[in-house]
């Protein structure tokens, strides 16, 4: 990004990495500024919506889940659980849906984990050396799974989330191990991951209904590979799953194998798929074009998996980067002065403008962050307001910041769906022009 970038941008780790999600967020109802009218192409979510109108008049069997892939602002949970619960709050809660076994990363949170931990379990992914991808790609669908060999091996999590039913999914392959599996301190079955060849693997454990603790103990006789679990519970609802990695780009979802991807998402059976990557690129020196095409493949992948599911795609947030500007003396003969100031890195535009084109191709909704948050140079100003919106890296938001999007996403969502179910014309009409034409905000 050049000299001129004081803060990195990695995305490392979540907003606020030393402080666990809270077991209840109250929900933030204040709608940010242009929040209205910029959910676009929402034609494009018709059977999305067809399948919340079927849960609402009691025709179907099975929840309306929504999975959503994306980076930090995934990861932590703080924008996509709000959203879960304002959507579940209109339309049935029907469960936490997924959450990982153990801890894949060192601050690993998610909304319905009170506290999770592992020792003699290693988190398992892909990695670059020497210019070369290597792994196998099999790690589910958040692309971090958790493994071990040895025995005694043991990782668990004290869930909040109420669930009646939790079902594990694992890597069988030959030669594979096996783990007990214990709920409440009491063990309930020993799963065994051996198998002819090498598939995703589920086993579904009924529980009483309401918060457990989960445990694997690893037996040793061979090695095994954990993806995660659902909890799901009786009621039908909706669910939503947030597969985020901090530091994740949208290309990484293409090396995942691809079959294994398919299955995976097949199983979760989404009726809406979201994508929400963008900011980690705007670091990036990839050219935009190159970034188009992964974008437009992994789509594909999406679409050759869940060809009946809607998709989304949320533009980034809006990110600033710390400027020197010379401002000149206004006095004669003065000496110049160096200021700094927090602008929008150009990048991050180029990419939202890029993604707004590949989701009216591929037949998406979008969703504009940026805009929701007020436009370029909003993220400086929500950093210095007082509780702050954004954090002080001018990249994070704060959770108030994080539940302020996710509740307005949800509002455009259900907007949207009302309409729909009015059987008015789905294209919006003038708001979404209007935000983009609004002047740009210049916060210092």
């Amino acid at each position: 990004m050049g000299e001129s970038l004081v803060v990195a941008p990695e995305l490392a780790r979540p907003a606020t990495p030393d402080a666990p999600l809270p077991v209840e967020v109250a929900a933030v109802t204040t709608v940010p500024p242009h929040a209205t009218g910029l959910l676009e192409h929402a034609e494009a979510l018709r059977r999305f919506f067809g399948a919340l109108a079927d849960l609402e008049a009691g025709r179907r069997t099975d929840d309306v889940r929504v999975v959503q892939f994306g980076d930090s602002h995934t990861a932590a949970d703080y924008q996509t659980g709000p959203l879960r619960r304002s959507l579940q709050r209109r339309f049935g809660d029907g469960g936490r849906g997924f959450v990982s076994v153990g801890r894949p990363w060192k601050m690993y949170v998610q909304e319905g984990v009170q506290k999770s931990g592992m020792t003699g379990w290693s988190p398992e992914r892909g990695h670059f050396a020497h210019g070369k991808f290597i792994g196998d790609g099999r790690y589910g669908l958040v692309g971090v799974s958790i493994a071990t060999s040895q025995h005694g091996a043991r990782a668990y999590s004290d869930l909040v989330a109420a669930a009646s039913r939790i079902e594990l999914a694992y890597l069988e392959a030959p030669h594979g191990g096996s783990v007990d599996v214990f709920v409440d301190g009491a063990k309930v079955q020993r799963v065994h991951t051996a198998g002819a060849e090498v598939k995703s693997g589920y086993v579904g454990l009924d529980v009483a209904e309401g918060p457990h603790r989960v445990e694997l103990d690893a037996v040793g006789d061979g090695g095994v590979r954990v993806f995660g679990m659902t909890l799901d519970r009786p009621k039908l609802g909706v669910v939503l799953d947030a597969f985020g990695v901090n530091g994740a780009r949208a290309g990484d979802l293409l090396r995942l194998d691809e079959s294994h991807f398919g299955v995976e998402l097949r199983h979760r059976d989404p009726s809406l798929v979201v994508l929400a990557y963008g900011t980690n690129e705007s670091s990036d020196d990839v050219p935009i074009d190159v970034y188009e095409k992964q974008l437009v493949d992994v789509l594909g992948r999406v679409a050759r998996a869940v060809p009946t599911a809607s998709c989304l795609l949320l533009g980034p947030p809006d990110r600033a980067e710390k400027r020197r500007v010379v401002v000149p003396s206004e006095a004669p003969g003065g000496v110049s002065s160096v200021q700094t100031s927090w602008t929008t890195v150009p990048r991050l535009l180029e990419i939202a403008a890029m993604e707004r084109k590949v989701a009216e191709a591929g037949g998406c909704a979008y969703y504009s962050e940026l805009d929701a948050m007020g436009g370029p140079g909003s993220m400086a100003g929500w950093a210095l307001e007082e509780p702050p919106r954004a954090m002080l890296d001018r990249t994070h938001l704060s959770r108030q910041g994080y539940a302020e999007l996710g509740d307005a996403i949800a509002s455009e969502l259900v907007h949207a769906y009302d309409t729909f179910r009015a059987g008015a014309p789905l294209r919006p009409k003038g708001p979404v022009e209007a935000a983009r034409n609004e002047p740009a905000v210049s916060i210092r």
